[in-house]
């Protein structure tokens, strides 16, 4: 499940597909305000995931398109399915109606490190804090990324020079930690660890002097 042209949601089809998962439908929210302002999430001059069209190219992939993810009709198509496994590649806050229409759980890849770095902006709250960036890949339960941890690590962004290259760091580990998510689960019997509630601190978006901030930190990066 995706937004419209979401470069996260590119490169984690891209990788699923480059690891020969078994990718049965990919739903994608279009025409809201939500999918709209997505397309520019990430948005860089150095680099950019396959277009969907071109990962779709060529495969069996049913590609269902709707206004909203937490409607009816996306409920139905998910019930249709039946799926074991759905994979958020950015996507809204999801209802409970479409939390338990898949057998195993749905996965989601955090850039940040759960559970003290829930919410927005979690990347440069990291830079801010000194503490470590990285990734975490959870089940998703009714809280915001407060579900149970399959796998995370964090990054060295020594060599990276504005916060939008530590984000795309952050959005390629996400999706390199997904696959081995996946792997672990279907063929280790691997359980996710229950995130301790008390330590998780929910973020909101960074104010214009904490970006500038940021900025001329990364900017003596060598």
């Amino acid at each position: 499940m995706m937004t419209i042209n979401n470069i996260h949601g590119r490169q984690i089809l891209s990788d699923l597909l480059d690891f020969k998962f078994d990718v049965l439908a990919v739903i994608v929210e279009h025409k809201s305000k939500f999918a709209e302002n997505s397309r520019n999430y990430l948005k860089n001059n150095f680099y950019d995931a396959p277009s969907f069209s071109d990962l779709i190219k060529n495969t069996s992939i049913n590609v269902h398109y709707v206004e909203h993810h937490n409607n009816e009709e996306c409920v139905e198509i998910l019930k249709e399915y039946n799926p074991d496994y759905i994979i958020l590649g950015g996507t809204r806050i999801l209802k409970e109606s479409v939390i338990k229409t898949s057998r195993c759980g749905i996965l989601n890849s955090h850039p940040a490190l759960l559970p003290k770095y829930q919410g927005l902006d979690c990347v440069g709250w990291s830079i801010i804090n000194d503490d470590p960036v990285g990734a975490t890949v959870h089940f998703i339960d009714s809280g915001i990324d407060t579900g149970p941890i399959i796998l995370q690590d964090s990054f060295e962004y020594d060599d990276c020079h504005s916060l939008i290259e530590v984000r795309i760091k952050a959005m390629k580990k996400c999706s390199e930690l997904m696959i081995k998510s996946l792997i672990l689960l279907e063929f280790s019997g691997y359980s996710p660890k229950s995130q301790n509630p008390s330590l998780g601190i929910n973020y909101s978006h960074l104010p214009t002097d904490k970006l500038e901030y940021i900025e001329q930190k990364l900017s003596k990066n060598k």
